[in-house]
């Protein structure tokens, strides 16, 4: 005997099965999209293992260019400090033999015997100044720091007492700030102000009445931004950037003596504590050396 057919049940069964099959459905699409997502998840890893793997090979690439390049500025460096070394007693010679010929035998010489003499004289010279100047800025690169605390306006003092009684007749004012102090190698220190303070006393005696100033401002994150200001002959500004390179001069020898590496031996210092050095100034109307010193604890 067959079940009386029931339209209600039938439609429930069906009901069912349809959202039975939606979720099927549902389940298979949600599926394939996290298998997809997974695929796509994996394909990123890799390519991510891939970006570290040349990254870490960059960076051993770049670390043995950093070695290399640092043996070769050692070379360079050693290979600077050799030849002027080895260039210093010829050249003394030639300025001292060339000097006693013209102090014991210029009556032996017509007008332009001597004065050919005379120039090779002041060339040699020159390049005994040259070299001097190489051996020092050679030093400054090589010395070992001693770092402790400095007094830079007993410095700035102490080199302003030694110009004055260098040359007494100058009418040159000086104002240095007090108790400003910094952490570093004295030494150094010390070289990079004395270059400092003898291009300002250089620069300024074509003054009736020169100043020098030595002093600090201080910036709340970076600690003190050191000055040496002078009144003297100034340069122009569109020749900034050739101030601190080596051999690099803005004014003729006619104007103002000089090799060119006193102001790249202050930047070599400055740089080795941390620092930087920079200049503004106008013709005529002065200039003025700005520097910042790594502070004491700071890497």
């Amino acid at each position: 005997m067959t079940k009386p057919f029931i339209p209600e049940i039938l439609r429930s069964k069906v009901s069912v099965f349809v959202e039975l099959h939606r979720k099927s459905a549902l389940l298979a699409r949600q599926s394939d999209l996290l298998e997809k997502r997974n695929a796509e998840l994996r394909a990123e890893m890799a390519r991510r293992r891939m970006a570290e793997d040349e990254v870490k090979a960059l960076n051993q690439h770049l670390e043995r260019q950093l070695r290399e390049l640092a043996e070769v500025n050692r070379e360079l460096e050693a290979f600077s400090y050799s030849v002027s070394h080895d260039l210093r007693g010829p050249l003394s010679r030639m300025a001292g033999f060339s000097s006693a010929l013209l102090e014991f035998h210029a009556g032996q010489l017509d007008a332009e015997g001597r004065v050919f003499l005379e120039r090779i004289d002041k060339s040699a010279r020159r390049m005994c100044d040259l070299v001097e100047d190489l051996l020092n800025f050679s030093r400054v690169t090589r010395a070992p720091m001693n770092e402790g605390k400095v007094d830079l306006s007993a410095m700035v003092r102490g080199i302003a007492a030694e110009l004055s009684a260098r040359d007494p007749g100058r009418n040159a004012g000086f104002a240095i700030a007090d108790g400003l102090e910094a952490w570093g190698d004295a030494k150094l220190l010390e070289t990079a102000l004395r270059n400092l303070m003898e291009n300002a006393w250089k620069f300024t005696r074509k003054r009736s009445s020169a100043h020098i100033e030595f002093g600090a401002r201080e910036l709340e994150a970076a600690g003190p931004v050191y000055f040496l200001r002078d009144d003297g002959a100034g340069f122009d500004m569109s020749d900034a950037g050739r101030l601190f390179s080596p051999f690099q001069r803005l004014h003729r020898d006619s104007d103002f003596e000089g090799t060119g590496i006193g102001l790249a031996m202050v930047d070599r210092i400055i740089r080795r504590h941390g620092g930087r050095i920079w200049a503004e100034g106008a013709v005529d109307s002065g200039a003025a050396f700005f520097f910042t010193l790594r502070r004491e604890g700071a890497v």
